[in-house]
């Protein structure tokens, strides 16, 4: 199915002209940062990878290719940019808190909107996974996750890594299950 002409070849800047405020709507684009977060992720050719927060692709499009990719977005307007610029990905619109908890994968990456992740680190528990690279809040609280997670600050993002400009300052974290009990602390704040 050919999208509809809108759609054709558009840049991010021309896609990221549709980003909703209200949505808190940032799209990462800085190649220094994205590499530094694909770097964090390490994917492996037999991971299934699902990216919540997708967007209009600007970081699943630079993800190495994994076994599987299921992209999650809410916003039904970016479904088209999606699939343009990641047309190999299984593209789910919907809200990623309940869709992240019917599928399985080994790395998740996030890049949703501060409040929301708040709300994905209370289900972080509850799922089952390698790694986990998300955008968290310059002050978000990670020992809230307890014992059974390390994590460790990647890189903070802010301003115009992202398209449009993103007012506040984000940190790319890291976050991996404990296996055999050890304890559990920050390796960097």
């Amino acid at each position: 199915m050919t999208p509809p002409y809108n759609q054709i070849m558009q840049s991010d800047r021309e896609m990221a002209a549709r980003a909703d405020p209200k949505l808190h709507q940032h799209f990462l684009v800085s190649a220094e940062k994205l590499s530094r977060l694909i770097a964090a992720a390490d994917i492996q050719p037999a991971d299934d990878v699902v990216e919540v927060g997708a967007g209009i692709g600007t970081v699943a499009r630079e993800l190495p290719r994994s076994k599987s990719l299921t992209v999650i977005e809410f916003d039904e307007r970016l479904i088209g940019f999606l699939r343009q610029n990641v047309p190999y990905a299984n593209v789910m619109q919907g809200n990623a808190l309940e869709i992240i908890q019917r599928v399985s994968f080994d790395v998740l990456i996030g890049n949703l909107p501060h409040a929301v992740t708040e709300s994905l680190l209370k289900l972080i528990p509850s799922l089952s996974f390698r790694a986990a690279v998300l955008a968290v809040g310059e002050s978000t609280d990670l020992d809230q996750l307890g014992c059974a997670f390390s994590w460790s600050e990647v890189i903070r993002i802010s301003g115009d890594d992202f398209l449009p400009p993103q007012p506040g300052v984000s940190r790319i974290v890291k976050v991996v299950p404990v296996t055999g009990g050890e304890a559990s602390q920050a390796e960097s704040r």
